[in-house]
């Protein structure tokens, strides 16, 4: 309820506010014809475009052109936004404010594209001024959103104001400034773009200038237009001198042949043999061999045609010397042989010598062909330097005119495709809304405190919770009663039958079985302790003696407890009990009768204690009322003592001895420690005299638990 009144507070003087709407086309995610861009979107570099822009719409320097568009309407128009109040108009700002100079200075800011700054004292006038009117950075930006449409090409931008045309006004004129500014950065950016691939262009084309005129002197130096034209003739005549070498060589070997043979006839007519004369055909052969071999060499070996005739003649001979068809029965003569012998001679020698010449024709064109290599890795060298400044050369040509036509054409793609119109009705107010998220809120934490704080209560605040945490019979359970406004005897003593008093008839009757369960033990002389100090012994003990005197039972209640005598400041008893000193031969009734007060209620005698910082054996003296007791028990039903928490103090534990019966008593607010367990475990070692536990200041809620 305190949240919902406190929304309403805050609701009910709470502007209605105007909105207006503005959309903006980016062109970031779609392909447009006219500036030729990709079809292939990338959407990540998208995404930066659009953070870009946001950021940029909402930066301090476009605001700073909407307030000054702002503040120039608001001073030249007849129809102005807002009307400033009576304490605005009062204030230092508006009185120190300079109207001429404000519209100068905000019209060249507007011009040049530059910001106010508060270092200026006259722009920062006109800041402050700014700030009556809620035109300032911080006012426009709490009112103000700039965000993308999620998945699409399109920025909205909405405004909310207590005026419907000023919201117009300001998402219109936002998208312009916007606009204005962006494309003045571009065009400065080309221009410096241009300017620079000029520069480059210009480096590039002297550096390509430079290395073809290095390959023009290369090759004019070598002689060599065409290094790998060069190379193939060459190549191509070596293949051809190889061939004739290895033609001649053929011939060269049958010649040698041809002259063994002869030399072995020779010797065969030296030893009387008969030498057969060969066929006409082989000297024929010969003759016409030598002849074109002779027409050959002073060819210069060029003449592809005869080679190859001479070729097929040596063929010839060496079929006709190989078949045999060549001979004949004709004996020769010893000069015959030595002629052909010598015509032989001769032929080997004109053999070897074109052997020898081939052979020096193909090592001098091989020579030259390596000369050719070297030639071409330079000239091949040099090209790649050339091709490569081409290469840098166009590509700089390239983007230079692409640089030019960025001049002429727009770089944005930004379009205003829904123009922010005044709003006809203000934005609901949801107060009640509001009201009601607020109540639910305030309920939903507070409910959520309640179950964390019930979640991490360690408390033994109900019996059920007793019996699983505390190994103690439990003989009884007893509410909390309003102790604050009413002592013991008057709750115990007030009337039944009123809606108030339901509290008070809970406790007597809690008390009553309390009461019983102590009538129906068979003992007389009982102990109230705890493990913890205020647990509530001194107010239970004084209930059990009233509830024990309406049974028409003498109750003498004894303060023991010296750490805290509660009972002797409550009831008023005299505190007699440290200095009763009387030998067991001059103890009667009457002494005892000395040192008791009569309390208000009949049935009910009190002996009170000094209290300190001692335990009964080291305060009580050597014939104190405590021994006697069992003579006591003769004169009074029942005998009460409270004594200290077993935690801290001994007293407790001296104080057994005495007693008939120990109950302790638990406060429900208590959080079981280990110290409390040791306690407990004290009370199980009494056996039959530990009586049972009482669950005191119980919360109704938890009595039935």
């Amino acid at each position: 309820m305190a949240a919902v009144c406190l929304a309403f507070v805050l609701t009910m003087n709470k502007p209605r506010l105007y909105v207006s709407y503005s959309q903006i086309s980016t062109g970031f995610t779609t392909s447009d014809q006219v500036r030729l861009r990709e079809e292939n979107v990338n959407l990540i570099e998208a995404d930066v475009k659009f953070d870009n822009v946001i950021q940029t719409i909402n930066s301090p320097l476009i605001i700073n052109f909407l307030s000054c568009n702002l503040l120039l309407h608001e001073l030249t128009s007849n129809k102005p936004f807002i009307e400033l109040k009576t304490q605005d108009k009062e204030s230092k700002a508006f009185k120190e404010f300079n109207r001429e100079a404000a519209l100068r200075i905000c019209q060249a800011k507007l011009d040049s594209l530059q910001i106010l700054s508060s270092y200026n004292p006259e722009e920062r006038k006109i800041m402050e001024y700014l700030k009556l009117y809620k035109y300032d950075f911080e006012s426009i930006r709490k009112m103000l959103y700039v965000g993308r449409l999620q998945k699409t090409d399109y920025i909205d931008v909405v405004y909310r104001s207590p005026n419907p045309e000023l919201s117009a006004y300001v998402v219109n004129t936002l998208f312009k400034e916007f606009l204005r500014y962006y494309r003045s950065s571009r065009s400065e950016r080309s221009i410096e773009n241009v300017e620079t691939f000029e520069q480059l262009v210009n480096q590039k084309k002297a550096e390509l200038d430079t290395k073809l005129e290095a390959l023009r002197l290369y090759k004019a130096s070598q002689g060599v237009l065409n290094v790998d034209v060069a190379s193939g003739n060459e190549w191509d005549l070596i293949k051809q001198f190889e061939k004739s070498l290895f033609d001649e060589k053929a011939n060269n070997n049958t010649i040698r042949s041809s002259l063994d043979n002869v030399v072995s006839q020779i010797a065969e007519l030296g030893s009387g043999k008969t030498v057969y004369a060969g066929n006409s055909n082989v000297v024929a052969l010969r003759q016409q061999i030598n002849e074109l071999n002779d027409q050959y060499l002073r060819g210069g070996s060029s003449d592809a045609a005869l080679a190859e005739k001479i070729k097929t003649l040596r063929g010839q001979l060496q079929k006709t010397l190989i078949d045999g068809t060549g001979t004949s029965t004709k004996a020769t003569s010893k000069e015959e042989l030595t002629a052909r012998k010598q015509n032989l001679q001769a032929e080997l020698s004109a053999s070897n010598l074109n052997i020898t010449n081939l052979e020096a024709k193909i090592a001098r064109l091989r020579s030259s062909v390596g000369s050719f290599a070297n030639k071409e890795a330079t000239v091949s060298s040099l090209q790649q330097e050339v091709t490569m400044a081409q290469e840098e050369y166009t590509k700089l040509k390239e983007r230079l005119n692409s640089a030019l036509d960025n001049r002429t054409v727009p770089q944005d793609g930004f379009r205003q495709t829904l123009k922010g119109q005044p709003a006809f009705k203000p934005e609901p107010s949801n107060n009640l809304l509001i009201m009601g998220l607020s109540g639910f809120s305030a309920f939903l934490l507070v409910g959520m405190a309640i179950l964390l704080t019930e979640f991490l209560d360690g408390s033994i605040k109900s019996p059920s919770i007793f019996g699983k945490n505390v190994d103690l019979n439990l003989i009884s359970t007893v509410n909390r009663a309003d102790l604050h406004r009413h002592s013991v005897l008057e709750v115990l003593q007030s009337r039944p039958g009123k809606e108030t008093q339901k509290r008070q008839n809970i406790f007597r009757e809690l008390l009553r079985k309390l009461r019983y369960v102590l009538e129906s033990s068979g003992k007389k002389v009982f102990l109230f302790t705890s493990t913890e100090p205020q647990q509530g012994k001194t107010t239970l003990t004084q209930a059990v003696a009233y509830s024990l005197s309406l049974s028409n039972k003498r109750v003498l209640v004894i303060d023991t407890n010296f750490c805290n005598n509660d009972i002797t400041v409550q009831m008023e008893a005299r505190p007699m009990l440290e200095t009763f000193d009387v030998p067991p031969n001059e103890f009667s009734i009457e002494k005892v009768k000395e040192i008791v007060t009569t309390y208000s209620v009949d049935n009910i005698e009190v002996i009170g204690c000094k209290g300190g910082d001692y335990t009964p054996s080291e305060i009580l003296p050597r014939n104190h009322l405590l021994n006697y007791l069992p003579e006591l028990k003769k004169h009074y039903d029942f005998i009460l003592m409270e004594g200290a928490p077993l935690n801290d103090y001994t007293d407790s534990k001296e104080l057994s001895a005495y007693a008939d019966g120990v109950i302790a008593v638990f406060s429900s607010r208590a959080t079981l420690k280990q110290i409390d367990r040791d306690s407990i475990a004290f009370l199980h070692q009494l056996g039959d005299k530990f009586v049972g536990a009482v669950l005191n200041k119980v919360n109704e809620d938890y009595l039935e638990l």
